[in-house]
Formats: C-alpha cells, structure tokens, sequence
C-alpha cells in the first residue's frame, strides 16, 4: 500500500519522500502498512485493534510530517493515509 500526505502544502518531492520513510519505519517495526492502516481504523471505530501497529502509523505519520516540512510545524493540517486508489472496499 503506497502512503501520501493529504491536505499537505508541502513539495510533491518532499511528499514522496516522507512517505517512503513512514512505510520504511513501519516496516522496521515488523508490520506492514495495510496492517498499521487497519489497527488505525479500528482505533478510530472504537474497536479492538493492535496497539503497536497503531502507535508504528503515528510514528510513521510524524515521520513523514517532519521530512517533509524540515522539521518545521506545519502550516496545515496534513494527514498520512492510503495513496489515492490504494484501499480496497
């Protein structure tokens, strides 16, 4: 599943870039990113999910945040999720 910044002000490159390194953290942390983007979803239904892996898509959308605004605060307010196209029903 391929990551990207929404509602992000941010430069395309700069995007990409801190969405590699969001899916690259997951990956280290043992998950993949359907499985972090689920435990998420969970959380925000209020259902049973997997804690590490929604604390590895929190850390990995800070992740991406801070590369691609240089570690500055946002002007927005972005959101990582699923590429355009990248969940399925």
């Amino acid at each position: 599943m391929k990551l990207w910044l929404f509602d992000c002000s941010a430069p395309k490159e700069d995007i990409e870039a801190g969405c590699r390194a969001a899916a690259e953290l997951i990956e280290k942390r043992g998950f993949s990113v359907r499985q972090t983007y689920d435990a998420v979803m969970k959380r925000s239904n209020r259902e049973r999910f997997e804690r590490r892996a929604a604390q590895a898509w929190d850390n990995a959308e800070d992740t991406a945040l801070k590369i691609a605004y240089h570690g500055e605060e946002p002007p927005d307010e972005p959101v990582l999720g699923p590429a355009e196209g990248e969940v399925e029903a």
